[in-house]
């Protein structure tokens, strides 16, 4: 062989390597999301109180090395008590709590401050950032009585069960003395957004950490967001109620002391949840890189 022929070959396979180097391809990934989530609002202000473990799955296509689609459901449990806020003594006082399974359907797009591609060893790792659009689902539920810890022995059979609080109507949503309160609806929108940062692990796979808020519209993720009813119209209707809507330690069941006062936070804020981990995505489609010349 020549050196012709040899400087040839070389120029040509050169081209061939910086070719596929700038060349993209779209592809898709799913994957296993898994992290902790926990909730801020009326029985909660502190970033990671009372965390629980939650899982999703996603699908994502990358439109180009900027810019990702992704679809994710889901799965986690909320938890809020006034028992932990022992530095605010009206919030002790108010003695409320609550868990909710939350469900969440959600459409995002993520933008790569750096150019990256799975399977790419120039384009290995980027910060991003996400937003989009979900659809999510909560029932706010309370232990019927009240102990030191209201999570104690959850899940295990109880005589203390826990009960669904929104068909209750703790703040006279349910009473006809109250036609202007409207029961919250338990299927709403949220706007999620948040940071990451993604790293190819090889040929096909990709580890991101993320760190996501949902801003809801609602401030009835714990069932806490209006005034006090008056406790003998709600023990008209429902007695469990009217037990279940004012807790106060210093309150005497027999008065009607709180009624109209506020129930909630001054501050009159919406709820939000946050859902933190890692994700695990495989790529399940690539075209051939094929070099013609």
């Amino acid at each position: 062989m020549s050196i012709k022929h040899l400087f040839l070959i070389l120029t040509l396979s050169g081209i061939c390597f910086q070719s596929q180097a700038q060349k993209f391809d779209e592809y898709a990934e799913i994957g296993l999301f898994g992290g902790v989530a926990y909730y801020l609002g009326d029985l909660n202000d502190e970033h990671f109180t009372l965390a629980q473990p939650g899982a999703a799955v996603s699908y994502k296509y990358n439109l180009d090395r900027r810019f990702t689609l992704r679809g994710m459901f889901l799965y986690t449990e909320l938890r809020g008590s006034d028992k932990l806020n022992s530095n605010d003594i009206s919030k002790l006082n108010r003695n409320l709590h609550f868990r909710s399974k939350i469900s969440e359907l959600s459409a995002m797009v993520e933008f790569n401050f750096l150019p990256y591609e799975t399977g790419n060893y120039r384009f290995p790792f980027s910060p991003y950032v996400f937003t989009g659009i979900s659809f999510y689902q909560f029932n706010p539920q309370a232990r019927t009585l009240d102990t030191d810890n209201p999570f104690q022995n959850d899940g295990d059979e109880s005589n203390n069960p826990w009960v669904d609080l929104q068909e209750l109507g703790t703040e006279g949503q349910q009473s006809s003395y109250y036609p202007e309160k409207d029961p919250y609806s338990l299927s709403q929108f949220s706007i999620p957004m948040g940071i990451g940062i993604k790293l190819s692990l090889g040929e096909k796979f990709s580890l991101s950490a993320e760190y996501g808020v949902r801003m809801t519209f609602t401030d009835y993720l714990d069932d806490v967001g209006g005034i006090y009813a008056n406790p003998e119209i709600l023990n008209l209707d429902n007695p469990l109620a009217a037990s279940l809507s004012d807790r106060s330690i210093n309150n005497d069941p027999n008065s009607i002391g709180n009624t109209d006062k506020l129930r909630a936070n001054e501050n009159d804020w919406n709820d939000w949840y946050v859902f933190t981990g890692l994700t695990l995505s495989y790529k399940i489609y690539r075209k051939p890189k094929v070099c013609k010349y």
